[in-house]
Parts: C-alpha cells; sequence; structure tokens
C-alpha cells in the first residue's frame, strides 16, 4: 500500500508555460508550516529556490500558494524542472519528503499564450507570425514539445500553446 502524498501540487502542471514569475499553489503539510521549492535548469543547475509559508503543519493539511519570481533565468523556452517539497530538518535525505517533480518551459517575458487550431495550409512560422506576439516558431514547437514531436510536421485540428511574449 503507498502512503498518501502531505504535498500536492496543483498548480503548475505538467508541460505548462510558466513565466520569470508564476504561481505555486497546491495542498500540504510542512515542517514547521513550511514546503520548499526550487527550479533547475536542463542541467541540474538552480535558477531559483525559496519557501511557501502557511501549509499546514503538525499533519494537518491545507491550502498553499505563493507568487514566485526567479532571479536567474536561461534562454527563451528553455525547458526547467520545478520541485516541490517538505522541509528534511536532519538534512539526510534532501530535497526532502514528498517530492513533486513538475517538467514546464520557462519564458521570462512570457505575456500571457493563447490557444490555436491547427488548419490545413498552417505551419509553425505562419502560426507565428499571424497569432503570436513576439513570437518565433521555434516557441511554439519549444511550448508544445508535448504535443509536437517534428516541428515539420503538425495537423489540422491539433491544439496548440501560443507564447505571447512582451
Amino acid at each position: 500500500m503507498v502512503a498518501p502524498r502531505l504535498i500536492e501540487v496543483r498548480q503548475p502542471r505538467p508541460n505548462d508555460l510558466m513565466g520569470k514569475k508564476f504561481v505555486i499553489a497546491g495542498y500540504g503539510t510542512g515542517f514547521e508550516s513550511v514546503v520548499l521549492w526550487r527550479v533547475l535548469d536542463n542541467s541540474g543547475h538552480p535558477l531559483g529556490s525559496g519557501n511557501i509559508q502557511g501549509a499546514g503543519s503538525m499533519g494537518v493539511i491545507q491550502d498553499f500558494g505563493n507568487t514566485v519570481t526567479l532571479g536567474n533565468t536561461p534562454a527563451r523556452g528553455a525547458h526547467v524542472t520545478l520541485q516541490v517539497f517538505g522541509d528534511d530538518p536532519s538534512g539526510i535525505h534532501p530535497p526532502g519528503p514528498d517530492l513533486n517533480i513538475i517538467h514546464a518551459t520557462l519564458f521570462t517575458s512570457l505575456a500571457g499564450f493563447k490557444l490555436y487550431e491547427v488548419k490545413s495550409g498552417d505551419n509553425l512560422s505562419k502560426i507565428a507570425q499571424q497569432q503570436g506576439q513576439n513570437t518565433t516558431a521555434n516557441d511554439i514547437f519549444e511550448a508544445n514539445r508535448d504535443r509536437i514531436s517534428n516541428p515539420n510536421l503538425i495537423f489540422p485540428g491539433q491544439v496548440f500553446r501560443i507564447p505571447l511574449l512582451a
């Protein structure tokens, strides 16, 4: 039998788009009411880390949420890993209990995104030009790596996230 998780992340979700500033939200319980987070680049180097105050403690599970701003940021469309976990005061088993791993795509100047359904005759360059805001074909590809395996092979009916960049 698997023990229930004491920390669950609701936002961001796997494969989400994140800006330099984003929200981490979920529910859980942590040592002294603290849940920890860190963002790692594709090579495992930290881009930012911190704590979220106000999670439950003493086994009481509560909602938590915190707006995070990253200082160090990689190139646009970078694939990053968000880790959210409980504190391990012993330091024996970092990063601590109930590790949540969320893979996402980071655009430092993300102003938002919109959804676009591919039509016959579309290609990523055309979509970027007509639907994007400072958006390239590669931006669309990186934002939809979970939906596109080959940027030259897209199909009518697919729905893509189009990043809107400031």
